[in-house]
């Protein structure tokens, strides 16, 4: 297994965050931003990466992203509300959607 420049950003401009893999643009985890909350509302990879650990490392960059500027989060996307429910550390920073 080769070694690959991972980047992961917040692009404002698509409402989204961004993983690239040596440039290549191969997930996004998309946001809706409300007056004191985060709604994350779709996840996607490129199939050849999934399962390979590229997903979480997305989500945890942008849970951690949106506790820092002092957000809550509303997972409306069903892989960040599994993510979430994994790692309750995040607990206190989570408004769940009603159904």
């Amino acid at each position: 297994m080769t070694s690959k420049d991972i980047r992961i950003s917040r692009n404002e401009g698509l409402g989204r965050y961004e993983l690239r893999l040596d440039g290549a643009l191969v997930g996004i985890a998309e946001y809706e931003e409300d007056s004191d909350s985060v709604a994350l509302t779709h996840t996607e990879m490129e199939s050849d990466y999934r399962h390979q650990g590229y997903s979480s490392r997305l989500a945890k960059y942008a849970v951690e992203d949106i506790v820092s500027g002092g957000g809550r989060i509303k997972p409306y996307c069903s892989y960040m509300a599994a993510y979430l429910k994994k790692h309750p550390e995040y607990s206190h920073h989570v408004s769940w959607p009603q159904d």
